[in-house]
């Protein structure tokens, strides 16, 4: 279980102060309708873990033991720095409607930010690609839930004192996992 819980934490900070949640959050306010937003959200949630649990599993048997720790400090600080780096988009001018076009803007974000990374290199770590799949969905869901619900709202929290925090934090924790894995290897 502890692959579950790293991961439903690691992803769901990630995601506070990712681009996603404010990106569902404008939908919500430009749109007004949550039902299918929320719809949206979930598939994208559950696809793009799921997608990062089958990348982690086929790469497992390929990445020694004594590797895995340089694995999740890698991904860490990869994540850390797509935080620190990519702020959020632009409002739209004029938001899609189309629930096709949401859907797969939001599983590319959640495959190629900071969640797909946590949530790829916890799976290697921990060796249980299922129960961090599960743990990344849900901390991705309760977030993005927190956006469609504040809509508006949301651009009221601190988003930049929140990114530069998440950011610091994961680049930290990176390099600490660093030193502990030279340590390993020394």
């Amino acid at each position: 279980m502890p692959a579950f819980f790293l991961t439903f934490l690691a992803v769901a900070v990630a995601m506070l102060a990712g681009r996603d949640a404010v990106r569902v959050a404008r939908l919500k306010a430009s749109l007004g309708w949550a039902g299918p937003l929320t719809v949206t959200v979930l598939l994208a949630a559950l696809a793009g873990a799921a997608l990062a649990a089958w990348i982690a599993d086929s790469l497992i048997p390929l990445i020694p033991p004594q590797f895995k720790p340089v694995t999740v400090a890698v991904a860490l600080g990869l994540a850390g720095l797509e935080v620190l780096l990519r702020s959020p988009p632009e409002k739209p001018r004029e938001p899609t409607r189309s629930m096709g076009a949401i859907t797969l803007v939001l599983l590319l974000g959640m495959v190629t930010d900071a969640s797909g990374f946590i949530i790829l290199s916890l799976a290697i770590a921990t060796g249980e690609p299922l129960l961090a799949a599960a743990g990344g969905a849900f901390g991705a869901v309760v977030v993005l839930f927190g956006a469609i619900i504040a809509g508006e709202d949301w651009q009221a929290l601190p988003l930049e004192a929140i990114r530069r925090v998440v950011g610091a934090g994961l680049l930290l924790v990176a390099v600490v996992l660093l030193i502990f894995a030279q340590n390993l290897f020394g």
